[in-house]
């Protein structure tokens, strides 16, 4: 810890020191992947959840005919479908990690509110300010 984190830990009351320290704690990865289902735009990252799965389903339906085909036309567009369908999947799992990414960065920026709120008031209580 550098010397700013010291003298806002000092400066903090008991009730303030106990809410920083619950935002400190990393979430786990189901914790933040249901987190996606939780902002404003839950709908559409649901919705977006529901085309990834359809999209890896006619990923792995299209691969499973691919296989079991032996004409090479048949064998050409089934093995685009499954390129497709993986892309799609993939750019939807994408855009899920960067939804976290995002709310990662949103709870970084609450904690360091909370901490220039808190010194801002310790400061002021003193007279500094």
């Amino acid at each position: 810890m550098n010397e700013l984190d010291e003298e806002i830990r000092k400066a903090l009351s008991g009730a303030e020191l106990e809410k920083l320290s619950s935002m400190a704690e990393e979430p786990g990865m189901f914790t933040m992947i249901f987190d996606v289902f939780r902002g404003k735009m839950r709908f559409w990252n649901l919705y977006g959840m529901v085309l990834a799965f359809a999209a890896t389903g006619f990923a792995l339906w299209a691969g499973w005919n691919f296989f079991h085909t032996s004409d090479p036309r048949m064998m050409t567009l089934w093995g685009m479908g499954m390129g497709v369908g993986v892309f799609f999947a993939g750019m939807l799992k994408l855009w899920f990690w960067l939804e976290m990414s995002k709310y990662s960065v949103i709870r970084e920026v609450k904690r360091v509110e909370l901490q220039l709120a808190v010194l801002s008031s310790a400061l002021r209580d003193k007279g500094v300010i």
